[in-house]
């Protein structure tokens, strides 16, 4: 079973292992192919900033990845999500698609009707997955000196 620990600071090592175990996303995310724990406490800085939540997402005793989000984005105050990552050890399992179902449903239960992302214009990985599981771009704009694609999905309510 897949679930969701909250993050308080206290697993940074294990969060830093995640990402730099990724080295590719790091590179487009961050312009460097390691992170360190100056970069993850930034990390936490920008998540009180724009009231995100963090978990580490686990199954059993195995950490599989982050996720991060928040009810109101910065740009158009609706649920968002700002980071998925899955531990390059557990890619290509189908955990990604997974933890986005288990999200999703959370949302739906809050009474989200629309969830958004944003993708690296560059990461057309990630973009081909997003996707694939039902998002669809609706703009492109620059942040920070890099290109996104903001992307967004209408969620079904049962």
């Amino acid at each position: 079973m897949i679930t969701f620990v909250p993050c308080d600071g206290t697993q940074l090592e294990v969060e830093k292992e995640i990402f730099n175990r990724n080295p590719a996303y790091n590179v487009i995310a961050f312009d460097k192919e390691t992170l360190d724990d100056s970069d993850l406490q930034e990390q936490y800085r920008d998540m009180k900033e724009f009231h995100t939540e963090r978990y580490l997402v686990k199954e059993n005793d195995h950490v599989l990845g982050v996720i991060e989000y928040g009810m109101e984005s910065p740009r158009s105050r609706k649920p968002w999500l700002s980071l998925l990552i899955i531990d390059r050890q557990y890619q290509g399992r189908g955990y990604a698609r997974k933890v986005y179902g288990l999200y999703e449903s959370k949302m739906v239960e809050k009474g989200a009707d629309l969830i958004q992302i944003a993708v690296h214009a560059e990461n057309s990985y990630a973009l081909r997955f997003w996707r694939s599981i039902g998002f669809e771009v609706y703009d492109e704009r620059a942040y920070e000196g890099k290109q996104y694609y903001s992307l967004d999905k209408t969620l079904a309510r049962f």
